[in-house]
């Protein structure tokens, strides 16, 4: 653009000035055409009738017919006036031209006027002389006509003085024109040259931009090999920059969501599996229950040799409970939860989930608080499921706080259209390369542990079209942030 608008002003300029040039050129021509040159040819005309009438008059005494030389001369001296009205007339074309040809018309026309004056106040003298020509007075007629030799001849002066002028004027006029030409030329060889210095400027500056985008042709070809590794891109300022910037973030995109499809997929897998695992083994497992609740009854009813068998029964009831609470969690795993939601309070379901585990929380000496930042209106929910996320989560704490500790619940709402859960607990804290993975089905760092609590809890969460994330918790422990939308 910028090159662009150099080529047009440059353009504009020399429009601008050839216009100029050529208004001026041709304002000129007309002065020229319509009073200098007619000027000029009639001064001229005027000067050589003055030395015609000059030269007959230096042989005026010497004739051998004085009337014949008095008539030719009466005939010319009626002639003059005529041309001098001719260049007055000239001159006055002048009038509203250039600065040049005015000032050439205020010098002509008192000269024109003034020689004019002076042949009409000669004819006194003209006749004494054709008076002594004509009585053969020799001596007055030499004195005549040396008295109108210098007459004729200043007026000769004059016409000469003013014809150099014009001349000037003419060969002035003539050379600014000339010098037009050259500026015209000069303009169109420089804007020549500026076009092509701009054009050899703008080819180095397009193989300067463009050549990033070789990299990102060759980048695009490894992205299409497979290789969806995102790299820093170009950060030149410029399109190319930009391009390369949106496209390593279209490469970001594209593995994240090959990676969604892949978990997506492992965890169809993983739920088709466990659900047939599921269905396997429940009916055997709700045999193998009701048989040792009928085999409990009947221990009971036996003395102290039965009680080694009823803890044994015991044991074994405990373990089939067990592994029918984990066939439940692969069943919720396996099904994507559809929350069914409804108006409900947030601070309430929270409060009424640390009320059902607090004999749990005490054994563990966890001691649970929960705090709101500000007044929540009631959020869309399904209880059922969010209280089972968050049930996950406070029991994932304790378990985290062997020995002890504080769990903090704090309620906040970051904008109208977002609410945020924050857990923080006080426990070891979770390392920095495990965290990316605490939410992967089947992984965990419990002996006992299934892996699925954080997967279903995250799968309930993103249900409700909310985010939870893990962070590292300032001063120690584990922080984990839940956030759903108010409407």
């Amino acid at each position: 653009m910028l090159s662009y608008g150099v080529l047009i002003v440059a353009f504009a300029t020399t429009m601008g000035l050839a216009l100029r040039d050529m208004r001026a050129a041709t304002s000129e021509a007309e002065l020229l055409r319509g009073g200098v040159v007619p000027l000029e040819l009639t001064i001229g005309q005027a000067l050589a009738e003055q030395n015609v009438l000059a030269a007959q008059l230096n042989h005026a005494t010497a004739a051998k017919n004085p009337s014949d030389v008095r008539e030719w001369v009466e005939t010319a001296r009626k002639t003059r006036p005529l041309t001098i009205l001719a260049a007055r007339r000239a001159a006055e074309q002048l009038r509203g031209s250039e600065r040049e040809a005015v000032r050439l018309r205020d010098e002509v026309m008192p000269e024109l006027g003034a020689i004019d004056e002076r042949l009409r106040s000669d004819s006194e003298v003209y006749a004494r002389l054709f008076d002594a020509l004509a009585a053969g007075d020799r001596a007055r007629a030499d004195a005549a006509q040396s008295e109108l030799v210098k007459i004729e001849a200043d007026t000769a002066q004059r016409l000469r003085a003013l014809k150099t002028k014009t001349e000037a004027t003419v060969d002035r006029l003539s050379e600014q024109a000339r010098a037009r030409e050259r500026r015209a030329l000069e303009l169109l060889i420089g804007l020549t040259a500026l076009a092509l210095l701009v054009a050899a400027a703008i080819t180095l500056y397009a193989r300067r931009v463009l050549r990033p985008l070789a990299d990102v042709t060759g980048r695009a070809r490894v992205v299409a090999a497979g290789d969806l590794t995102p790299r820093a891109a170009l950060d030149d300022g410029t399109e190319i920059g930009e391009l390369s910037e949106t496209f390593e973030s279209m490469v970001g995109a594209i593995r994240d969501a090959r990676g969604e499809l892949v978990k997506a997929e492992r965890l169809a897998a993983i739920g088709k599996m466990a659900a047939h695992i599921t269905h396997e083994i429940r009916n055997p497992l709700s045999a193998i229950g009701l048989n040792l609740e009928m085999l409990e009854g009947e221990l009971e009813q036996g003395g102290d040799d039965d009680r080694e068998k009823r803890e044994l029964v015991t044991a074994i009831k405990a373990e089939t409970n067990r592994l029918a609470r984990l066939a439940e969690q692969y069943l919720s795993l396996a099904r994507r939860p559809k929350p069914t939601l409804a108006p409900e309070s947030l601070m309430d379901l929270i409060e009424e989930l640390l009320g059902f585990l607090k004999p749990e929380l005490q054994r563990s000496k966890v001691i649970a608080t929960v705090r709101s930042e500000t007044e929540l209106p009631p959020i869309p929910l399904d209880e059922g499921l969010l209280r089972q996320a968050l049930l996950n989560l406070v029991r994932n704490a304790r378990e985290a706080m062997s020995d002890g500790g504080e769990l903090t619940i704090t309620l906040a709402a970051k904008d109208p259209s977002l609410v945020t859960i924050t857990l923080d607990d006080n426990g070891p804290g979770i390392p920095d390369d495990v965290r990316s993975t605490i939410f992967d089905p089947f992984f965990t760092t419990k002996q006992r542990g299934t892996g699925l609590g954080l997967a279903v809890t995250r799968e309930i969460v993103e249900a409700h079209r909310g985010t939870i994330r893990c962070d590292a918790r300032p001063g120690g422990g584990t922080r984990f942030v839940v956030e759903l939308p108010i409407t």
